[in-house]
């Protein structure tokens, strides 16, 4: 059986997002053992969720690299940051409470609680991204710090 039949019939039990909308924000298609898909999954939205922890981490906790220290100048609103980071580690700190004592229900929970979060994660982040992004677009006085090592 097909992961996608495997997850349709997951979805009816559990009241799950469309197979396509995870897919396409997941990468399910992409689990090779589905006789745990309802895990896979949960690991899929966890690896998406710790990068964007770590970029953020990086941004309120800044080790002394070139990218963190530009960076970390640039951002208007830390308070935001600190918001969508407190959302994900709730998210983070859930999926690890479910993995110690997992079956199929409290992994569908996960899911279903996350996915109705996922718009407005992706929202926020791609804000702060965008806003990075910009930053190195523009001049700044790091530049002059940087020409002393040289």
């Amino acid at each position: 059986m097909a992961i996608k039949e495997t997850y349709n019939k997951l979805q009816k039990t559990y009241k799950l997002p469309k197979f396509e909308d995870m897919n396409n924000e997941f990468e399910i298609t992409a689990i090779e053992n589905k006789d745990f898909l309802l895990r896979e999954i949960r690991r899929k939205i966890a690896e998406k969720i710790e990068v964007y922890i770590k970029t953020l981490e990086g941004l309120m906790q800044p080790e002394p690299t070139i990218t963190n220290l530009h960076e970390i100048r640039a951002l208007d609103e830390k308070e935001q940051v600190y918001q969508l980071f407190k959302k994900l580690m709730i998210i983070d700190r859930t999926n690890i409470e479910t993995s110690i004592d997992e079956d199929d229900k409290k992994t569908a929970d996960f899911i279903n609680k996350c996915w109705k979060q996922w718009s407005d994660i992706k929202k926020s982040f791609l804000k702060i991204v965008k806003e990075l992004k910009e930053s190195w677009k523009k001049e700044s006085e790091l530049k002059e710090e940087l020409s002393y090592l040289g």
